[in-house]
Protein backbone atom coordinates (compact mmCIF):
# COMPACT_ATOMS: atom_id res chain seq x y z
CA UNK A 1 0.00 0.00 0.00
CA UNK A 2 1.40 3.29 -1.09
CA UNK A 3 -0.03 7.05 -1.06
CA UNK A 4 1.51 10.23 -1.61
CA UNK A 5 0.37 13.87 -1.67
CA UNK A 6 1.44 16.91 -2.93
CA UNK A 7 1.43 20.20 -0.91
CA UNK A 8 1.87 23.70 -1.17
CA UNK A 9 3.99 24.95 2.27
CA UNK A 10 0.43 26.71 3.31
CA UNK A 11 0.05 26.18 7.33
CA UNK A 12 -3.57 25.43 7.19
CA UNK A 13 -2.56 22.08 5.01
CA UNK A 14 -0.66 20.68 7.96
CA UNK A 15 -3.58 19.84 9.93
CA UNK A 16 -5.34 17.81 7.26
CA UNK A 17 -2.40 15.85 5.97
CA UNK A 18 -1.11 14.97 9.57
CA UNK A 19 -4.99 13.49 9.75
CA UNK A 20 -4.19 11.83 7.03
CA UNK A 21 -1.40 10.19 7.92
CA UNK A 22 -3.30 9.08 11.27
CA UNK A 23 -6.15 7.54 9.25
CA UNK A 24 -3.35 5.71 6.89
CA UNK A 25 -1.51 4.02 9.86
CA UNK A 26 -4.22 2.58 11.16
CA UNK A 27 -5.39 1.04 7.90
CA UNK A 28 -1.65 -0.19 7.55
CA UNK A 29 -1.75 -2.14 11.36
CA UNK A 30 -0.76 0.62 13.93
CA UNK A 31 -2.50 0.40 17.20
CA UNK A 32 -4.72 4.00 17.97
CA UNK A 33 -1.86 5.02 20.10
CA UNK A 34 0.91 4.13 17.73
CA UNK A 35 -1.03 6.00 14.78
CA UNK A 36 -1.31 8.76 16.92
CA UNK A 37 2.74 8.84 17.58
CA UNK A 38 3.34 8.64 14.08
CA UNK A 39 0.80 11.45 13.06
CA UNK A 40 2.49 13.75 15.78
CA UNK A 41 6.18 12.84 13.81
CA UNK A 42 4.34 14.23 10.94
CA UNK A 43 3.13 17.02 12.47
CA UNK A 44 6.10 18.58 13.55
CA UNK A 45 7.96 17.70 10.28
CA UNK A 46 5.29 19.06 8.20
CA UNK A 47 5.49 22.57 10.35
CA UNK A 48 9.07 22.50 9.79
CA UNK A 49 9.21 22.12 6.63
CA UNK A 50 6.28 24.99 5.45
CA UNK A 51 8.09 27.32 8.25
CA UNK A 52 11.87 27.18 7.44
CA UNK A 53 12.51 25.64 3.58
CA UNK A 54 9.91 28.25 2.28
CA UNK A 55 10.42 31.24 4.41
CA UNK A 56 9.88 33.58 1.56
CA UNK A 57 7.23 31.75 -0.95
CA UNK A 58 4.85 29.74 -1.44
CA UNK A 59 6.86 26.07 -2.41
CA UNK A 60 5.50 22.49 -3.44
CA UNK A 61 6.79 19.14 -1.21
CA UNK A 62 5.98 15.57 -1.49
CA UNK A 63 4.59 13.44 1.01
CA UNK A 64 4.87 10.18 0.40
CA UNK A 65 3.40 6.66 2.85
CA UNK A 66 4.70 3.47 2.41
CA UNK A 67 3.19 0.31 3.88
CA UNK A 68 5.38 -3.25 3.94
CA UNK A 69 4.25 -6.26 6.57
CA UNK A 70 6.45 -5.14 9.23
CA UNK A 71 6.52 -0.29 9.52
CA UNK A 72 5.14 2.20 7.78
CA UNK A 73 7.82 4.66 6.44
CA UNK A 74 6.39 8.60 5.74
CA UNK A 75 9.06 10.40 3.81
CA UNK A 76 8.85 13.86 2.74
CA UNK A 77 10.98 15.39 -0.15
CA UNK A 78 11.64 19.11 -0.65
CA UNK A 79 13.69 21.64 -2.50
CA UNK A 80 13.41 24.25 -0.25
CA UNK A 81 16.38 26.21 1.80
CA UNK A 82 19.38 24.21 2.79
CA UNK A 83 18.31 22.57 6.67
CA UNK A 84 20.24 19.83 8.41
CA UNK A 85 19.00 18.82 11.79
CA UNK A 86 22.14 17.13 12.79
CA UNK A 87 23.53 20.48 13.13
CA UNK A 88 20.59 21.96 15.56
CA UNK A 89 20.57 19.48 17.93
CA UNK A 90 18.19 19.65 21.01
CA UNK A 91 19.80 20.58 24.36
CA UNK A 92 17.03 20.56 26.90
CA UNK A 93 19.66 22.68 29.61
CA UNK A 94 19.65 25.57 27.21
CA UNK A 95 16.02 25.05 26.88
CA UNK A 96 15.37 25.57 30.85
CA UNK A 97 18.32 27.88 30.89
CA UNK A 98 17.29 29.91 28.29
CA UNK A 99 13.83 28.79 27.25
CA UNK A 100 15.22 28.38 23.15
CA UNK A 101 13.97 25.12 21.95
CA UNK A 102 16.05 24.94 18.87
CA UNK A 103 15.86 21.00 17.52
CA UNK A 104 13.18 20.53 19.88
CA UNK A 105 10.96 19.13 17.06
CA UNK A 106 13.68 16.84 15.88
CA UNK A 107 14.57 15.12 18.85
CA UNK A 108 10.41 14.38 19.57
CA UNK A 109 10.76 12.69 15.89
CA UNK A 110 13.59 10.83 17.14
CA UNK A 111 11.72 9.66 20.08
CA UNK A 112 8.42 9.23 18.85
CA UNK A 113 9.69 7.00 15.35
CA UNK A 114 11.29 3.78 15.53
CA UNK A 115 14.04 5.17 12.98
CA UNK A 116 14.73 8.60 11.56
CA UNK A 117 16.72 9.47 8.33
CA UNK A 118 17.51 12.80 7.31
CA UNK A 119 19.41 12.62 3.81
CA UNK A 120 21.03 16.46 1.99
CA UNK A 121 20.52 15.56 -1.56
CA UNK A 122 22.38 18.80 -2.75
CA UNK A 123 20.50 20.48 -5.71
CA UNK A 124 18.17 17.56 -5.65
CA UNK A 125 17.07 18.81 -2.43
CA UNK A 126 16.28 17.08 1.06
CA UNK A 127 14.85 13.75 2.05
CA UNK A 128 13.49 12.97 5.66
CA UNK A 129 12.44 9.39 6.26
CA UNK A 130 10.19 8.28 9.17
CA UNK A 131 9.89 5.08 9.98
CA UNK A 132 6.99 3.27 12.42
CA UNK A 133 6.44 -0.28 13.20
CA UNK A 134 3.83 -2.38 12.99
CA UNK A 135 3.46 -4.46 16.25
CA UNK A 136 1.39 -7.66 16.69
CA UNK A 137 1.28 -11.16 18.61
CA UNK A 138 4.22 -13.23 18.13
CA UNK A 139 3.66 -16.65 17.52
CA UNK A 140 4.60 -17.92 20.66
CA UNK A 141 2.69 -15.33 22.69
CA UNK A 142 -0.27 -17.11 20.71
CA UNK A 143 0.22 -19.70 22.36
CA UNK A 144 1.64 -18.92 25.25
CA UNK A 145 1.60 -21.93 28.28
CA UNK A 146 1.38 -24.07 25.00
CA UNK A 147 4.93 -24.64 23.90
CA UNK A 148 4.28 -28.49 23.60
CA UNK A 149 1.65 -28.04 21.09
CA UNK A 150 3.43 -25.16 19.30
CA UNK A 151 6.23 -27.29 18.55
CA UNK A 152 5.07 -30.96 18.01
CA UNK A 153 6.51 -32.17 14.70
CA UNK A 154 3.45 -33.99 12.44
CA UNK A 155 4.05 -37.46 11.72
CA UNK A 156 4.86 -38.49 8.36
CA UNK A 157 2.21 -39.53 6.26
CA UNK A 158 2.34 -41.23 2.71
CA UNK A 159 0.36 -38.48 0.49
CA UNK A 160 0.58 -35.01 1.02
CA UNK A 161 -1.80 -32.12 0.08
CA UNK A 162 -0.40 -28.83 -1.91
CA UNK A 163 -2.91 -25.78 -2.47
CA UNK A 164 -2.39 -22.22 -2.91
CA UNK A 165 -2.05 -20.05 0.74
CA UNK A 166 -5.05 -18.21 1.95
CA UNK A 167 -4.86 -15.33 4.66
CA UNK A 168 -6.61 -18.17 6.99
CA UNK A 169 -3.13 -19.79 6.65
CA UNK A 170 -1.20 -17.21 8.36
CA UNK A 171 -0.93 -18.42 12.19
CA UNK A 172 -0.11 -22.56 10.44
CA UNK A 173 2.53 -20.76 8.50
CA UNK A 174 4.21 -19.12 11.79
CA UNK A 175 3.93 -22.21 13.81
CA UNK A 176 5.63 -24.12 11.06
CA UNK A 177 8.92 -21.04 10.82
CA UNK A 178 8.82 -21.31 14.74
CA UNK A 179 8.60 -25.49 15.17
CA UNK A 180 11.37 -25.57 12.24
CA UNK A 181 13.98 -22.84 13.03
CA UNK A 182 13.04 -21.47 16.35
CA UNK A 183 14.19 -17.43 16.65
CA UNK A 184 16.55 -17.39 13.62
CA UNK A 185 14.56 -17.27 10.36
CA UNK A 186 16.06 -14.29 9.07
CA UNK A 187 12.62 -12.74 7.64
CA UNK A 188 11.61 -11.86 11.04
CA UNK A 189 7.98 -10.42 10.58
CA UNK A 190 6.91 -14.62 9.50
CA UNK A 191 6.83 -15.33 13.26
CA UNK A 192 3.66 -12.75 13.69
CA UNK A 193 0.35 -14.43 11.80
CA UNK A 194 -0.95 -10.88 11.76
CA UNK A 195 1.80 -9.61 9.10
CA UNK A 196 1.91 -12.74 7.18
CA UNK A 197 -2.21 -12.60 6.58
CA UNK A 198 -1.49 -8.97 6.10
CA UNK A 199 0.88 -9.41 3.10
CA UNK A 200 -1.01 -12.36 1.88
CA UNK A 201 -4.15 -10.24 1.44
CA UNK A 202 -2.33 -7.56 -0.01
CA UNK A 203 -1.79 -9.49 -3.54
CA UNK A 204 2.06 -8.61 -3.32
CA UNK A 205 3.17 -12.27 -2.18
CA UNK A 206 1.24 -15.73 -3.47
CA UNK A 207 2.36 -19.04 -2.82
CA UNK A 208 1.70 -22.48 -1.62
CA UNK A 209 1.20 -24.84 1.23
CA UNK A 210 1.34 -28.29 1.85
CA UNK A 211 -0.54 -30.63 5.03
CA UNK A 212 -0.75 -33.96 5.69
CA UNK A 213 -4.17 -36.11 5.14
CA UNK A 214 -4.59 -34.70 9.10
CA UNK A 215 -4.70 -31.25 8.39
CA UNK A 216 -1.22 -30.66 10.01
CA UNK A 217 1.51 -27.37 7.90
CA UNK A 218 4.66 -29.22 6.99
CA UNK A 219 6.03 -27.08 4.10
CA UNK A 220 5.37 -23.29 2.89
CA UNK A 221 6.86 -21.48 0.21
CA UNK A 222 6.20 -18.21 -1.22
CA UNK A 223 6.58 -15.59 -4.21
CA UNK A 224 7.11 -12.45 -3.01
CA UNK A 225 6.08 -9.86 -6.06
CA UNK A 226 8.81 -6.99 -6.87
CA UNK A 227 7.08 -3.20 -6.60
CA UNK A 228 8.59 -1.90 -9.83
CA UNK A 229 9.29 -5.11 -12.08
CA UNK A 230 7.80 -7.85 -13.32
CA UNK A 231 9.37 -10.45 -11.72
CA UNK A 232 9.24 -12.55 -8.42
CA UNK A 233 11.21 -13.60 -5.30
CA UNK A 234 11.50 -17.37 -4.34
CA UNK A 235 11.49 -16.88 -0.66
CA UNK A 236 10.19 -17.89 2.76
CA UNK A 237 10.57 -21.90 2.24
CA UNK A 238 10.54 -24.04 5.15
CA UNK A 239 9.72 -27.83 5.23
CA UNK A 240 9.26 -29.40 8.84
CA UNK A 241 12.84 -31.37 9.78
CA UNK A 242 10.72 -34.68 10.36
CA UNK A 243 9.45 -34.22 6.72
CA UNK A 244 12.27 -33.36 4.39
CA UNK A 245 13.49 -35.78 1.88
CA UNK A 246 10.68 -36.69 0.71
CA UNK A 247 9.63 -34.75 -2.39
CA UNK A 248 7.66 -31.70 -0.65
CA UNK A 249 10.45 -28.68 -1.80
CA UNK A 250 10.29 -30.40 -5.42
CA UNK A 251 6.64 -30.25 -5.11
CA UNK A 252 6.41 -26.69 -4.17
CA UNK A 253 8.81 -25.35 -6.42
CA UNK A 254 7.13 -26.77 -9.00
CA UNK A 255 3.85 -25.50 -8.29
CA UNK A 256 5.14 -21.66 -7.70
CA UNK A 257 6.75 -21.95 -11.11
CA UNK A 258 3.24 -22.82 -12.49
CA UNK A 259 1.88 -20.13 -10.92
CA UNK A 260 3.90 -17.55 -11.69
CA UNK A 261 3.74 -18.08 -15.46
CA UNK A 262 -0.34 -17.61 -15.15
CA UNK A 263 0.65 -14.40 -13.47
CA UNK A 264 2.26 -13.20 -16.15
CA UNK A 265 5.71 -12.78 -14.63
CA UNK A 266 8.86 -12.35 -16.65
CA UNK A 267 11.01 -14.27 -14.51
CA UNK A 268 11.81 -15.52 -10.81
CA UNK A 269 14.86 -15.41 -8.44
CA UNK A 270 16.08 -16.06 -5.17
CA UNK A 271 18.37 -15.40 -2.31
CA UNK A 272 19.65 -17.75 -1.03
CA UNK A 273 21.65 -17.93 2.15
CA UNK A 274 25.38 -18.94 2.44
CA UNK A 275 25.64 -20.54 5.61
CA UNK A 276 24.84 -23.84 3.78
CA UNK A 277 23.79 -25.02 -0.32
CA UNK A 278 20.36 -26.24 0.19
CA UNK A 279 18.51 -24.22 -1.29
CA UNK A 280 21.04 -22.86 -4.09
CA UNK A 281 21.07 -26.57 -4.55
CA UNK A 282 17.47 -26.88 -5.40
CA UNK A 283 17.71 -23.34 -7.35
CA UNK A 284 19.86 -24.91 -9.74
CA UNK A 285 17.98 -28.08 -9.68
CA UNK A 286 15.18 -26.32 -11.85
CA UNK A 287 17.41 -24.07 -13.78
CA UNK A 288 18.50 -21.05 -11.67
CA UNK A 289 21.24 -19.52 -12.64
CA UNK A 290 23.48 -17.44 -10.33
CA UNK A 291 23.93 -14.15 -10.87
CA UNK A 292 25.51 -12.25 -8.10
CA UNK A 293 26.66 -12.32 -4.42
CA UNK A 294 25.63 -10.28 -1.98
CA UNK A 295 27.01 -9.45 1.10
CA UNK A 296 25.35 -9.18 4.61
CA UNK A 297 22.31 -9.19 3.42
CA UNK A 298 20.58 -10.38 7.02
CA UNK A 299 21.78 -9.80 10.35
CA UNK A 300 24.07 -12.36 11.70
CA UNK A 301 21.41 -15.01 13.44
CA UNK A 302 22.04 -18.55 14.78
CA UNK A 303 20.36 -21.39 12.29
CA UNK A 304 18.86 -23.99 13.76
CA UNK A 305 20.64 -27.33 12.89
CA UNK A 306 22.74 -25.58 10.65
CA UNK A 307 25.61 -23.55 11.84
CA UNK A 308 24.91 -22.17 15.54
CA UNK A 309 28.00 -19.51 15.64
CA UNK A 310 28.07 -17.60 12.58
CA UNK A 311 30.05 -14.74 13.65
CA UNK A 312 29.56 -12.46 10.85
CA UNK A 313 25.88 -10.99 8.86
CA UNK A 314 24.61 -13.60 6.40
CA UNK A 315 25.21 -13.76 2.57
CA UNK A 316 22.95 -14.53 -0.23
CA UNK A 317 23.87 -15.51 -3.80
CA UNK A 318 20.70 -14.42 -6.14
CA UNK A 319 19.59 -17.29 -8.59
CA UNK A 320 17.37 -16.13 -11.17
CA UNK A 321 14.97 -17.76 -14.08
CA UNK A 322 13.69 -16.53 -16.97
CA UNK A 323 10.14 -17.51 -17.65
CA UNK A 324 10.40 -16.00 -21.11
CA UNK A 325 12.75 -16.80 -24.25
CA UNK A 326 15.67 -14.99 -24.10
CA UNK A 327 18.25 -15.09 -26.39
CA UNK A 328 20.08 -11.73 -26.29
CA UNK A 329 20.62 -8.74 -24.53
CA UNK A 330 22.00 -5.54 -25.61
CA UNK A 331 23.77 -3.11 -22.78
CA UNK A 332 26.59 -0.79 -22.57
CA UNK A 333 29.19 -3.27 -20.31
CA UNK A 334 31.68 -0.94 -17.73
CA UNK A 335 35.34 -2.52 -19.36
CA UNK A 336 35.97 -3.16 -15.77
CA UNK A 337 33.09 -5.72 -15.85
CA UNK A 338 32.62 -6.77 -19.57
CA UNK A 339 34.08 -10.37 -19.01
CA UNK A 340 32.14 -11.51 -15.61
CA UNK A 341 29.06 -9.95 -17.13
CA UNK A 342 29.69 -11.94 -20.39
CA UNK A 343 30.37 -14.86 -18.78
CA UNK A 344 26.94 -14.32 -16.43
CA UNK A 345 24.64 -13.51 -19.23
CA UNK A 346 26.02 -16.54 -21.03
CA UNK A 347 25.50 -19.21 -17.93
CA UNK A 348 22.04 -17.81 -18.89
CA UNK A 349 22.03 -19.06 -22.07
CA UNK A 350 22.10 -15.00 -23.46
CA UNK A 351 24.15 -13.71 -26.13
CA UNK A 352 25.72 -10.07 -25.08
CA UNK A 353 25.13 -7.02 -27.75
CA UNK A 354 27.84 -4.60 -26.62
CA UNK A 355 26.42 -1.28 -27.42
CA UNK A 356 28.40 1.31 -28.33
CA UNK A 357 27.73 5.36 -28.34
CA UNK A 358 29.97 8.20 -28.14
CA UNK A 359 30.25 9.93 -24.64
CA UNK A 360 28.12 12.47 -23.99
CA UNK A 361 27.94 14.76 -21.50
CA UNK A 362 26.01 13.63 -18.07
CA UNK A 363 23.25 16.09 -17.01
CA UNK A 364 23.64 18.31 -13.94
CA UNK A 365 21.26 16.20 -11.78
CA UNK A 366 21.55 12.63 -11.01
CA UNK A 367 18.02 10.65 -10.56
CA UNK A 368 18.33 8.02 -7.93
CA UNK A 369 16.20 6.07 -5.88
CA UNK A 370 16.19 5.00 -2.15
CA UNK A 371 14.85 2.10 -0.49
CA UNK A 372 15.86 1.16 3.23
CA UNK A 373 15.57 -1.58 4.92
CA UNK A 374 15.92 -0.82 8.55
CA UNK A 375 15.03 -3.96 10.29
CA UNK A 376 17.65 -5.53 8.13
CA UNK A 377 20.52 -2.74 7.81
CA UNK A 378 20.14 -2.56 4.20
CA UNK A 379 19.85 -0.60 1.47
CA UNK A 380 19.36 -0.02 -2.27
CA UNK A 381 19.92 3.02 -4.19
CA UNK A 382 18.62 2.61 -7.75
CA UNK A 383 20.93 4.98 -10.50
CA UNK A 384 18.51 5.72 -13.12
CA UNK A 385 20.44 8.35 -14.67
CA UNK A 386 23.78 9.44 -13.46
CA UNK A 387 24.63 12.89 -13.45
CA UNK A 388 27.41 15.15 -12.46
CA UNK A 389 26.71 15.53 -8.51
CA UNK A 390 26.38 11.32 -8.50
CA UNK A 391 29.57 11.00 -6.49
CA UNK A 392 28.31 14.03 -4.01
CA UNK A 393 24.80 12.23 -3.20
CA UNK A 394 25.92 9.03 -3.20
CA UNK A 395 28.61 9.59 -0.91
CA UNK A 396 26.44 11.59 1.13
CA UNK A 397 23.79 8.86 1.34
CA UNK A 398 26.26 6.25 2.55
CA UNK A 399 27.94 8.25 5.18
CA UNK A 400 24.47 8.84 6.71
CA UNK A 401 22.93 5.69 5.84
CA UNK A 402 26.06 4.08 7.55
CA UNK A 403 25.65 6.48 10.90
CA UNK A 404 21.84 5.27 10.55
CA UNK A 405 22.57 1.94 11.15
CA UNK A 406 22.67 0.61 7.96
CA UNK A 407 25.60 -2.01 7.26
CA UNK A 408 25.29 -2.84 3.78
CA UNK A 409 24.49 -0.31 0.67
CA UNK A 410 23.67 -1.98 -2.57
CA UNK A 411 23.66 0.32 -5.85
CA UNK A 412 22.31 -0.53 -9.07
CA UNK A 413 23.10 0.63 -12.26
CA UNK A 414 20.93 0.62 -15.51
CA UNK A 415 22.94 -1.63 -18.42
CA UNK A 416 20.83 -0.20 -20.97
CA UNK A 417 21.83 3.45 -20.42
CA UNK A 418 25.72 4.40 -21.51
CA UNK A 419 26.38 6.76 -18.83
CA UNK A 420 26.52 3.41 -16.13
CA UNK A 421 30.15 3.07 -17.62
CA UNK A 422 30.91 6.73 -16.36
CA UNK A 423 29.10 6.01 -12.60
CA UNK A 424 30.80 2.59 -12.18
CA UNK A 425 34.25 5.05 -11.77
CA UNK A 426 32.51 6.88 -9.66
CA UNK A 427 31.00 4.22 -7.27
CA UNK A 428 34.68 2.47 -7.35
CA UNK A 429 36.28 5.90 -5.98
CA UNK A 430 34.11 5.51 -2.79
CA UNK A 431 34.66 1.96 -2.39
CA UNK A 432 31.91 0.09 -4.44
CA UNK A 433 32.80 -3.36 -4.97
CA UNK A 434 31.30 -6.12 -7.27
CA UNK A 435 28.04 -7.67 -6.68
CA UNK A 436 26.68 -9.35 -10.02
CA UNK A 437 23.98 -8.84 -12.37
CA UNK A 438 20.26 -8.69 -10.83
CA UNK A 439 18.72 -8.91 -14.41
CA UNK A 440 14.87 -7.38 -14.77
CA UNK A 441 14.98 -6.11 -11.26
CA UNK A 442 13.44 -2.64 -12.48
CA UNK A 443 11.10 -1.95 -14.85
CA UNK A 444 11.89 -4.80 -16.73
CA UNK A 445 15.86 -4.01 -17.26
CA UNK A 446 18.63 -5.38 -16.58
CA UNK A 447 21.08 -3.27 -13.69
CA UNK A 448 24.63 -3.73 -12.55
CA UNK A 449 24.85 -4.16 -8.75
CA UNK A 450 27.25 -2.86 -7.03
CA UNK A 451 27.65 -3.38 -3.12
CA UNK A 452 29.78 -1.20 -0.42
CA UNK A 453 29.81 -3.00 3.29
CA UNK A 454 31.04 -2.01 6.81
CA UNK A 455 33.01 -5.04 8.58
CA UNK A 456 34.36 -7.47 7.07
CA UNK A 457 33.73 -10.82 5.87
CA UNK A 458 35.37 -14.45 5.98
CA UNK A 459 34.88 -15.48 2.89
CA UNK A 460 35.67 -19.11 4.53
CA UNK A 461 32.03 -18.97 5.75
CA UNK A 462 30.09 -18.21 2.64
CA UNK A 463 29.21 -21.50 1.67
CA UNK A 464 28.37 -21.96 -2.51
CA UNK A 465 27.24 -24.18 -4.43
CA UNK A 466 27.76 -23.04 -8.40
CA UNK A 467 30.44 -22.44 -10.69
CA UNK A 468 29.22 -19.38 -11.39
CA UNK A 469 28.91 -18.10 -7.64
CA UNK A 470 32.34 -19.16 -7.08
CA UNK A 471 33.69 -17.07 -9.76
CA UNK A 472 31.57 -14.26 -8.56
CA UNK A 473 32.80 -14.65 -4.94
CA UNK A 474 36.14 -14.47 -6.14
CA UNK A 475 35.49 -11.05 -7.53
CA UNK A 476 34.36 -9.77 -4.75
CA UNK A 477 37.05 -10.87 -2.17
CA UNK A 478 39.83 -9.44 -4.67
CA UNK A 479 37.99 -6.05 -5.05
CA UNK A 480 36.78 -5.58 -0.69
CA UNK A 481 40.71 -6.56 -0.55
CA UNK A 482 41.90 -3.92 -2.86
CA UNK A 483 39.28 -1.25 -1.31
CA UNK A 484 41.33 -2.58 2.34
CA UNK A 485 44.74 -1.87 0.84
CA UNK A 486 43.65 2.02 -0.54
CA UNK A 487 42.35 2.81 3.07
Amino acid sequence: MKAQLVLESRVPLVEPAVEFVKSFGLKAGLTKEEAVELALCADELLTDVVRFAFPKEIGKFVLTLEVTPSQVELIVRELGEPFDPDAHPYNPERARREGKFEGAGIEVIRELSDGFIFLNKGRAGKEFRIVKKVNAPHITEIFEGREKELLAEPEKTAHYCIAPVKPDDAEDISRLIYRTYRYTYPKEELYYPKKVRRFIESGKKFGVIVRTKEGEAVGYFAVIVKEDSRIGEVGEAVVSPGHRGRGIMKMMMSSLIGMAKERGLLGLFGEAITVHTISQRVNARFGFKSTALMLGTFPEARIVGIREDYGQRISVVIDFLHLIERKKAGVYLPKEYSKILREIYQNMGIEVVNRREKRAELPGTSKLELSVNFPMGTAVIVIERPGQDLKERVERKVRKLFSSGVEVVYADLPLDRPETKRAVKVLRELGFVFSGLVPLFHRERDYLRLQKVKGNYDFKKIELYSKMAKKIAKRVKRELNEVAQER
